[in-house]
């Protein structure tokens, strides 16, 4: 039976805190008045079912005209124009065609898939078959770099107009960071120290037996590489057709720029460990880039936590959007008011901002519509 598509919708306003910034047009606030709305849509999935049990994963085509997602090697595909489950096919789970283990897999412009196998990254078509598959040979990419071999497909992602791997390997007993860039062969052409986070080693929690370190993204929107850390709003962005890495640190004037304060790294026990998450949470965490094609610019959340149950775990955060422009300036930043999460799963589409949701175990779709 099919389902009503327009589920229910919720309009909220809100504006930021503002420093005064009318005697310098050049740092003004494109969110200084910003209000939204939020539509959440149903999608027809027909007689088929959507198992949202633990580990699955979904990915938007880079045109965000369709939603895939996948659980137990089946992928199911999502019209966004019409919300309704179109195809779905199985991967295979053994043999030539399998993508093997993975964290995960990212949709491509002519319906393939890649799937970022930390031994065996391949493309896969939408007929389930592997067209493309790198062996790396982990040892001589690290070559000569203090870097874990087993670490060259971190956040492995692929460049597909150029069939280049992008990764972040890494040092594990220092946890020092490295940029490399892997070519279609399976060779390295690049590899660089992130040095400016290395600071963010500074809110490690370690125990004997468990660790809670800060999140390294790796992405690819509107043709830069960008490496972001959730400890500030620093980022590295590598531009491909210059084969040059820069470092940024944006002068925000309202939204905290990074953590501050203390935690202690090394803690003896479980209840210690647990201690000091729930200090983490009151600090400022940045989130991976949103790029909107539509008006060309970048987006980010951060939040901070600022809710607690009594035994001191985080309930509600604040959160924060800040744009850029495609040149990465920053061009806005402002609290959101009526939000406590960040939006799952977020991504642009006709310049709305969509966030897939979980509606008594049917998919949706939270939509923002941006008013500036």
């Amino acid at each position: 039976m099919r389902k009503p598509l327009l589920f229910i919708c919720l309009t909220l306003f809100f504006s930021c805190s503002q420093s005064d910034r009318a005697d310098n047009p050049k740092s003004e606030n494109i969110l200084e008045n910003l209000t939204y709305s939020i539509n959440t849509v149903l999608v027809d999935t027909g007689n088929e079912i959507l198992d949202f049990s633990f580990r699955y994963n979904i990915s938007p085509s880079p045109d965000s005209r369709f939603f895939y997602f996948l659980n137990k090697l089946k992928i199911q595909k999502i019209d966004l124009d019409h919300l309704n489950l179109v195809n779905s096919f199985s991967l295979e789970k053994d043999g030539p065609n399998s993508p093997g283990p993975t964290v995960g897999f990212y949709a491509l412009s002519n319906g393939d898939f890649f799937f970022p196998n930390l031994q065996s990254p391949s493309i896969i078509s939408g007929q389930g078959l592997k067209t493309k598959s790198w062996n790396l040979d982990k040892e001589d990419l690290v070559d000569s770099f203090p870097v874990e071999p087993s670490s060259i497909g971190n956040r492995i992602i692929l460049d597909p107009k150029r069939r280049d791997l992008y990764s972040l390997p890494m040092n594990f007993e220092t946890r020092d960071y490295y940029f490399a860039v892997i070519d279609s062969l399976g060779k390295r052409k690049k590899m660089v120290e992130l040095t400016e986070f290395k600071w963010a080693n500074k809110y490690l929690i370690k125990s004997d037996g468990e660790q809670k370190a800060q999140s390294i993204t790796l992405q690819q929107l509107n043709e830069l590489a960008l490496i972001s850390c959730s400890v500030g709003n620093e980022t590295y962005s590598y531009a491909p057709s210059l084969d040059s890495l820069f470092y940024r640190k944006f002068p925000h004037e309202f939204v905290p720029s990074e953590k501050t304060g203390e935690v202690k790294n090394r803690v003896g026990n479980r209840v210690e460990f647990e201690e000091e998450l729930k200090k983490l949470t009151h600090k400022i965490s940045y989130w991976s880039f949103l790029w909107d094609d539509k008006s060309e610019r970048y987006f980010r959340f951060a939040s901070r936590a600022i809710d607690f149950d009594p035994d001191g775990w985080a309930t509600g955060f604040e959160i924060f959007l800040i744009a850029y422009s495609e040149d990465l300036e920053l061009i806005g930043e402002t609290r959101v008011n009526g939000l406590s999460r960040i939006p799952f799963g977020a991504f642009f589409r006709d310049g709305k901002l969509y966030s897939n949701v979980n509606v008594e175990d049917e998919l949706g779709f939270a939509v923002f519509t941006f008013n500036l």
